[in-house]
C-alpha cells in the first residue's frame, strides 16, 4: 500500500513546489513595481508569467526527473497540462493583458502621432471636448478608449476597419502629418453616457433629433465643437514646439526634448 501511494505523494510534493516557485518568481517583482498596488493588467500579466514558468518546470520535472516514478496514465495527464492547459492560460492571459493595457492613455501616447491629442486633452485651458471631459473628470480612467470603444473587441465593424487602416498607415509610415481623421464615428460613443442623464434629456433639441442622432445622420460634434485640435491647430502646435526646442539647443538648454 505504501509503495502505491509513494508516486502520488511525489506528484503532490513536486507540483506544490512547482506552483510555489512560480509564484515566488512573479509576486515580488510586480509588487515592487506597483508599490504594493496591483492593477488588473498586472494581475493578468502575473498569471501569464506564472503559468509559463509552471508549464516549463512541469515539463522538465515530468520528463527528466519523475518520469520513472509516476504511473504512465499520470505521466500523460501531466504532459497534457504542461503542453496544452498551461499554454492556453498563457495565451488567454497575454491576450487579455494586451487588450486591457491598450485601453490606457499611456498606450495611446506611445505613438508619437498621438502626442498632440493627449497633450491637448491634459491641457487645463483647452476648449476641446476631450480636454473638457478630462479636466472635469467626467471619465475616471482610460479616457481615450472610453470615447473610441468601437475599436474594441465588441465594437462595430466600421470601428475595426478604421483601426486596421490607421495601424497599416502607421507601420508603413504612409500617413501625412498632421494626421486627419477620415473614418466614421458613431454617436453611440457619446450617447452611451450622456443620453441617460437628466441634463441631456432637458435639452429640447436632443429630444427633437433623437432619431437622427441614433442613426448618425447628425453628429454630436456638429453642435458641441471638435473633440480634438484641428489639423491646422496641431500643425501650429508642432511648429511652436520645434521652434522652442531649436532655441533651447541654440542657447545651450540641456533639457532633453520630448519624443
Amino acid at each position: 500500500m505504501t509503495e502505491q501511494l509513494r508516486p502520488h505523494r511525489h506528484q503532490l510534493i513536486f507540483l506544490t513546489a512547482l506552483l510555489a516557485h512560480a509564484w515566488l518568481i512573479v509576486s515580488p517583482a510586480w509588487a515592487v513595481e506597483t508599490y504594493g498596488r496591483w492593477s488588473g493588467v498586472d494581475v493578468l500579466r502575473a498569471v501569464g508569467i506564472a503559468a509559463a514558468v509552471a508549464g516549463i518546470l512541469l515539463l522538465i520535472l515530468v520528463q527528466h526527473v519523475y518520469r520513472n516514478n509516476i504511473q504512465h496514465s499520470t505521466y500523460r495527464r501531466l504532459l497534457l497540462i504542461g503542453l496544452f492547459v498551461l499554454p492556453m492560460i498563457v495565451i488567454w492571459s497575454t491576450t487579455r493583458t494586451v487588450m486591457e493595457g491598450t485601453k490606457s492613455v499611456q498606450a495611446c501616447m506611445s505613438c508619437h502621432v498621438m502626442h498632440p491629442f493627449v497633450n491637448d486633452m491634459e491641457n487645463s485651458s483647452s476648449p476641446t471636448l476631450a480636454a473638457r471631459h478630462y479636466r472635469n473628470n467626467w471619465i475616471a480612467k482610460d479616457q481615450c478608449y472610453s470615447c473610441h470603444v468601437t475599436y474594441g473587441a465588441t465594437g462595430t465593424l466600421e470601428g475595426k476597419r478604421d483601426g486596421l487602416r490607421h495601424w497599416l498607415y502607421y507601420i508603413t509610415n504612409t500617413y501625412a502629418d498632421p494626421i486627419q481623421y477620415a473614418g466614421s464615428y458613431d454617436n453611440s460613443n457619446c450617447m452611451n453616457c450622456h443620453q441617460a442623464t437628466t441634463k441631456w434629456s432637458r435639452v429640447k433639441s436632443h429630444q427633437a433629433l433623437v432619431e437622427e442622432l441614433a442613426a448618425d445622420r447628425i453628429a454630436c460634434i456638429s453642435c458641441h465643437g471638435p473633440p480634438h485640435p484641428l489639423p491646422s491647430e496641431r500643425k501650429k502646435m508642432a511648429s511652436r514646439s520645434t521652434t522652442t526646442s531649436e532655441l533651447g539647443d541654440h542657447y545651450g538648454n540641456s533639457e532633453p526634448r520630448r519624443p
